[in-house]
């Protein structure tokens, strides 16, 4: 039983790699969309609105898991500040994984962007906001702003595994990895 508690739960471990995809993948398709002729647009923003959509009904879902199945502990000698730093960075990637989305529906609903079907079938009205340009532009500027801090926040998230795995060899990153034999964790209760 000890040996499930150092790991995440089989679901923690699906959305969290399932989000990384799709953020991943959206960030191309918003590229895309800003890059694309104007008859090309809509169908890149329908696409790029479904899995904004999607992430953001995910990382609601995956904060209810968090809250309801408490993260496994700490290697017993990480320091203070990186335990602190952990936590302030999965803490700050549940704000910009749930606030990136509503901030690109909210800009999109506040613009003269037509409302389109998830994935060409779902329902997907426009928030309820009034039609403004200048409140579209800024919501959608503070969209593209959150997705940089993404960026920012990944490179942390990504060397902090990798100091983990190459230089304290604990097995933190094993924790979250799929397919990866359940092996005893040095100082890890």
């Amino acid at each position: 039983m000890q040996e499930a508690k150092s790991r995440y739960s089989i679901v923690s471990i699906i959305l969290h790699w399932t989000i990384f995809i799709l953020i991943f993948a959206n960030a191309t398709f918003g590229g895309w969309m800003e890059d694309a002729a104007p008859s090309q647009k809509l169908g890149y923003y329908q696409l790029h609105k479904s899995v904004g959509i999607t992430v953001l009904l995910l990382s609601l879902f995956r904060l209810g898991w968090r809250i309801s199945h408490p993260w496994p502990p700490f290697p017993q000698d990480m320091w203070f500040w990186e335990r602190a730093l952990a936590r302030g960075t999965h803490i700050v990637f549940y704000v910009l994984m749930i606030g990136v989305p509503l901030l690109g529906w909210a800009a999109a609903s506040a613009g003269a962007t037509p409302e389109v079907p998830l994935y060409g079938v779902l329902p997907a009205p426009n928030l309820p906001l009034p039609q403004d340009e200048d409140v579209a532009g800024a919501l959608g500027d503070s969209h593209k702003i959150m997705v940089k801090a993404i960026y920012v926040v990944l490179a942390l998230h990504v060397l902090g595994a990798l100091k983990h795995h190459f230089i304290d060899r604990d097995l933190v990153l094993h924790r979250m990895l799929p397919l990866v034999g359940r092996k005893k964790a040095r100082n890890i209760p």
